[in-house]
């Protein structure tokens, strides 16, 4: 049987703002979201060995083997400018790994001492739910391991059957909303939402879902009604499952998407309001 392989972007061996504690943050490539402020663009598509970004590199630290498809980079004389990930046009990275499962136990094997647990992101990491439950099967099972708690970000845009492939070994999920009406949804991400309204009903009545986390975009999704409609969504959830209000920031975004509006702080001070005068005890990031 061939060993399950996962893409994956870059790995974090300290965090202290992906879940509680400190934490290793594992990111997975490729997302089935496309949202206009997306801070890790580069983790939404694969890449197809084009080129365009060994040309577009100053130090030439970048070459393509398309025969292997494979991209060599001179760690030492690259310096991060970011110009390959710019003119990327599958918003793609030359710099994500294939890795194992035993490739993934063995950096978490060299941190363990100093973390209370794992959390995997993306991109969206649902998308590698095979991947995933062997992942998680390993930490569990590790004796060294098994005592950390797994924790998974997620933008909710799967089907219930992906969420019962890992759900006996993770003990929580943080979820993305970014907005309650499927056409603003749309707006916002390219897709709509049912997935992810069903996706949040279902993980709550299981009792795994930790965090629910609204961006806040002026012009998009901060119209009254829009409000009323995420106020009615979080009220419905119990008072243990966090709710967190973020306000949208630019730095990182796409350049063509550099017309977004950053929320002022009256604007995210109004929408607060709203959430506490509808009883949600909400965290403003």
């Amino acid at each position: 049987m061939n060993e399950l392989r996962a893409n994956i972007s870059g790995i974090i061996k300290s965090s202290v703002i992906d879940g509680p504690g400190n934490r290793m943050v594992i990111f997975f490539q490729t997302c089935n979201l496309n949202c206009m402020y997306c801070h890790n663009s580069h983790t939404i598509g694969l890449c197809n060995y084009c080129g365009l970004c060994a040309g577009a590199c100053p130090k030439q630290s970048l070459a393509v083997d398309k025969e292997k498809k494979q991209i060599i980079h001179n760690d030492v004389t690259c310096t991060h400018c970011d110009n390959c990930l710019k003119v990327c046009p599958e918003d793609s990275s030359p710099f994500y790994k294939s890795m194992s499962v035993d490739n993934l136990i063995s950096e978490i094997l060299e941190v363990k001492d100093f973390i209370s647990g794992i959390t995997v992101s993306g991109g969206e990491v649902m998308l590698q739910a095979k991947f995933l439950e062997q992942l998680f099967i390993s930490i569990k099972n590790h004796p060294e391991l098994k005592d950390l708690s797994i924790l998974v970000d997620s933008n909710g845009n799967v089907e219930q059957n992906k969420w019962e492939t890992v759900i006996n070994w993770v003990d929580g999920f943080m979820i993305d909303l970014k907005a309650y009406s499927p056409e603003i949804h749309k707006q916002i991400t390219g897709y709509t939402n049912e997935r992810i309204l069903n996706s949040i009903q279902y993980l709550n009545h299981i009792e795994k879902l930790k965090e629910v986390r609204f961006v806040l975009v002026p012009d998009y999704n901060n119209r009254e009604d829009e409000i009323e409609k995420i106020s009615g969504l979080m009220k419905r959830l119990p008072p243990m499952v966090k709710k967190i209000l973020i306000k949208m920031r630019k730095h990182g975004i796409r350049e063509k998407y550099n017309f977004l509006k950053e929320p002022s702080h009256a604007e995210i001070l109004k929408v607060h309001n709203q959430f506490e005068t509808a009883g949600i005890d909400t965290l403003v990031i």
